[in-house]
Formats: structure tokens, C-alpha cells, sequence
């Protein structure tokens, strides 16, 4: 009792006497909060990706080979198996959505001006990272995602699709408006995509949400007709100077995060095993496309369209320098480019859909041809923001246009495919609007018979370790949705 009383006397006088013992047990060079700009460039850098090596397997491997960009023949089995499908889960989990959450919460509880519109853009920047991983796996953690920390919700439920994509819709809607009419955003320069500029990410978030309602049109055209009409309406891309896209360094030697995770990718594939595929090689060599020329050429740097050529996903060979041309991606002088930029979403893209709104519901204007050959214009031109010294020339666009002339009988099927074209890169992208549309027509590889019967893959399974940490989650999740397989479908994907 004695020693209790001392101790007590001891910290009343203590609590009585200096109000400021608490302060002189903090670090004052040490933050309580990081800044939001910094967690932003965090965010937005690691959203393309955490280092080559992941993208190389979920990215290149898989998701460039299930649609026939690339082939890697060492590895076709991994496109009928679940391999290293569980990467992007895991990554992007750790990485980015614990982050943007975090950042949500700490600028909604903001009293500084800038504020308002700095969430607007983090929500947005929520709904990229969201809508990548939920087109690849489905249902996912959404609602209760990157809570652990926050509100100890350490084993996050699993959202149906359907919701996910209700509440990215009315998040970017509502960001859009607030950038309509919010002050400046504080970001600046930290903001690797448009460095604050809040008109471009007020069309950014109108053309995500018009990509998003264009995945809907198979299992719910009515909705997508209207979101549509509401994107079109608040303003979307309407140049290639609104492209959301990352630049990264040029520095060979850093594993990730600063250089680009795709083109870096190649470094140690490209040599020997990765090809562009003859699907799509093929493709541009029946249509004289000039793009060839700047997405391929040989080892020694030629980009001659006629010394290049594509790998079946069947030859079971694999292309040398000493035994034929060999493909580098991205080249136009036989290297690698590290700084090139991560594209995710181009102007290109938001022209094709708004041929195909105009197509399937009279929107945009109507003029389905005029979009369709501005978005031909536009894949073209930009590929000079690679940066490798070979541009596409307008005489050259227009002579393709002319020569591969714009079919109304084959809208849909000549937009997708030219949208096939222009997202060369953006795995994500590319798998989510063949899924949709059916466009191009692609063949699976022979080993699919004995192990997805005969089928191409329509998503990535779960990864092994939720299904281990989260497992009575997971298991409702794989119950809602209908399944766990490669073969399975997501809500949107009724094609």
C-alpha cells in the first residue's frame, strides 16, 4: 500500500506540475501523419505495379497471352493453370489498397481546403485500383477492404460484383461533380498522372465511368445506356493530352517500382522466349498497320515490317537471335525501353466506346465512323509517347484509314478489334473488353482441351493464401459467384 501511495503521489505531481510531459516523449522529427501528397505518389506508382517480376506473371505471361499479344511458349500451360495468377491479388492488396484507403480516411477528416478536392481524386484513384482487380477476379474485397489497421477488420468480406460496380459508378459520379465546381487540389507534382490538374481528372473519372458502363451491356443494357449517357454528358477525354498514364525512370538496373513493370519485364524474357503473337501480327500484317514498326523489331534494331513475324501459341519452338528474327517489344532500336509510360486509359479507347455508344444506342452524336476512325487516329499517334524515335505520320494514318476503310455492317466487330490493338500492354484492359464484346475471335492453345476443356480463361482464381487467412470468405465468395475456376463467370461477363 505504501509503494502504491508513493507511486500515485509521483504522478500527481507529475500530471499537476508539467501539462507538457506527454510532448517530450514524441520525436518531433518524426511525423505522426505522412502528407497526403506523398502517399498519393506512392499509391499511383505502385498501381501499375510493384516490380517487373509480378507483372511479368499476372501481366505478360498471362493475362498478354490469353489474348493473343504475346506468346511465351515456355509457359502456355501457365494460360490453363493457375500459376502465378494469385500475384496482382496480393500485390495490389498490400500495396495499393491498404494505402488509398488509408489516404481516404485522412483527407476526409481534413479541415485544409484543398481537401475537397484532393479526395475527389484519391476516390478516383480508388476506383482504378478497384475496377482492375475486380474485372480479373470478380468478387472481391471491397466494402470492408484495407480496414485492418483502421477498424480491425482484418478478414474483409467478399462484395458481389454487381455492388462493387454500383458504388465505383456513384463514386466517380460524384468525384466528377465535386471537381466541377471544388477549388484547387494541393497535389501538384506528386500527382504522377495529371500533377493536380483537376479538369483532367474530372474527364478522366467521366471516362472511367463510361468504360465501366460499357462492361455492363450484356447483362444489363439499360443501366449501361444510362451511365453512358451521364459520362458522355459530364465530358470525357478528348485528347491524347488527357491520357491516364504514369511516366517511369529509365534506370536498368532498379527491379521496381520506378521503372516501368512492363517493358522491363522483357529484359530477361524478350531475348529468347517472348514473341508478339502471329494472331497479332497477323492481324496488322493483313492491314499494312505501321504500328509494326514501332511495337516490334528485330534483335539488331530493324524494324522493317517485313522482317517481322509472329509465334503460334502452338509452336513449341522457341525463336532465337541465331535461329531467325527475334522479337523486342517496344523497340524501334532492338532495346528496352525502362522509362516508358504505363498507360491506364487512353484517349484512343474513350473514341472506340463512344463509337460503339454511338452504334448500340445513338449517343455521342451518332457518327459511329467519325469515332471509329478518331480512335484509329489516335492509337496511332500516341504510341510516340514511348519515346523510341518512331512515329506514326499522318500521311501514314491516312492511308491506312483509306485503305482499310470503315465498315457499318461491322461496327462492333471493327471496333473491338481495333480496340484489341490499341490497349497493346494493358493486359487488364484487353482481357476485360474481349470478355465483353467477343472481338477479336481467338483460338485457344491445344493444351487447353485437357485442362480447360477446350476453353480460354475468363479470370484469375483466388490466391491460396486468402484462401488459407480468410477461408470462411473466401468460400462465400466462391459460393456467390459460382465457382472458383479459370473458365468461371463473373456478373458482367454473359457474353
Amino acid at each position: 500500500m505504501k509503494k502504491i501511495l508513493i507511486l500515485l503521489a509521483i504522478f500527481i505531481t507529475f500530471e499537476s506540475c508539467d501539462e507538457g510531459f506527454e510532448e517530450l516523449n514524441v520525436n518531433p522529427t518524426k511525423p505522426t501523419q505522412l502528407d497526403a501528397s506523398t502517399k498519393l505518389t506512392f499509391i499511383q506508382l505502385y498501381t501499375g505495379g510493384s516490380s517487373y517480376v509480378a507483372n511479368l506473371f499476372w501481366n505478360v505471361i498471362h493475362l498478354m497471352q490469353n489474348v493473343q499479344h504475346l506468346n511465351d511458349t515456355s509457359y502456355v500451360t501457365f494460360l490453363y493453370k493457375e500459376g502465378n495468377t494469385h500475384q496482382l491479388f496480393e500485390e495490389q492488396f498490400a500495396y495499393t489498397v491498404k494505402n488509398i484507403i488509408d489516404l481516404e480516411t485522412q483527407l476526409e477528416a481534413s479541415e485544409e481546403s484543398s481537401a475537397i478536392a484532393d479526395l475527389a481524386i484519391a476516390r478516383i484513384q480508388k476506383v482504378l485500383i478497384f475496377s482492375r482487380l475486380t474485372d480479373v477476379y470478380g468478387d472481391i474485397p471491397y466494402s470492408e477492404a484495407g480496414k485492418g489497421y483502421l477498424e480491425g477488420l482484418r478478414f474483409p468480406k467478399y462484395d458481389k460484383q454487381s455492388d462493387i460496380y454500383s458504388d465505383m459508378l456513384a463514386t466517380l459520379e460524384s468525384s466528377a461533380a465535386t471537381l466541377s465546381s471544388s477549388g484547387p487540389s494541393s497535389y501538384g507534382s506528386a500527382d504522377l498522372l495529371f500533377a493536380g490538374d483537376i479538369t483532367k481528372w474530372r474527364k478522366f473519372a467521366n471516362s472511367l465511368m463510361l468504360r465501366l458502363a460499357m462492361r455492363m451491356v450484356k447483362v444489363d443494357n439499360a443501366g449501361a445506356q444510362a451511365w453512358a449517357t451521364k459520362a458522355i454528358n459530364g465530358g470525357v477525354m478528348t485528347s491524347n493530352e488527357d491520357i491516364a498514364f504514369t511516366q517511369y525512370e529509365n534506370s536498368a538496373n532498379d527491379g521496381g517500382p520506378n521503372v516501368n513493370p512492363l517493358t522491363k519485364s522483357f529484359t530477361s524474357r524478350a531475348s529468347t522466349q517472348i514473341k508478339i503473337s502471329k494472331t497479332f501480327m497477323d492481324f496488322m500484317k493483313d492491314r499494312n498497320d505501321p504500328r509494326i514498326s514501332v511495337l516490334c523489331s528485330t534483335v539488331d534494331g530493324n524494324t522493317d515490317p517485313a522482317l517481322q513475324f509472329g509465334q503460334d501459341i502452338n509452336d513449341p519452338t522457341r525463336s532465337t537471335a541465331n535461329s531467325k528474327p527475334n522479337i523486342n517489344i517496344f523497340g524501334g532500336s532492338g532495346t528496352i525501353i525502362y522509362d516508358a509510360p504505363y498507360f491506364f486509359q487512353t484517349y484512343a479507347e474513350v473514341e472506340f466506346m463512344l463509337a460503339e455508344a454511338a452504334e448500340r444506342w445513338g449517343l455521342a452524336g451518332g457518327n459511329v465512323e467519325a469515332h471509329y476512325n478518331a480512335g484509329v487516329t489516335a492509337a496511332m499517334e500516341y504510341l510516340a509517347m514511348y519515346g523510341h524515335g518512331v512515329n506514326i505520320t499522318s500521311t501514314q494514318i491516312s492511308d491506312y484509314l483509306a485503305a482499310n476503310p470503315f465498315v457499318a455492317n461491322d461496327a462492333l466487330k471493327m471496333i473491338n478489334e481495333q480496340y484489341w490493338v490499341a490497349t497493346f500492354g494493358n493486359g487488364i484492359e484487353t482481357f476485360s473488353n474481349w470478355k465483353r464484346s467477343g472481338y477479336p475471335v481467338l483460338v485457344p492453345a491445344n493444351v487447353a482441351n485437357i485442362l480447360t476443356e477446350g476453353k480460354i480463361p475468363r479470370r484469375f482464381p483466388y490466391p491460396g493464401s486468402e484462401k488459407l487467412n480468410n477461408p470462411d470468405n473466401v468460400a462465400a465468395a466462391i459460393a456467390q459467384q459460382g465457382g472458383d475456376l479459370l473458365t468461371t463467370r463473373m456478373w458482367w461477363d454473359v457474353n
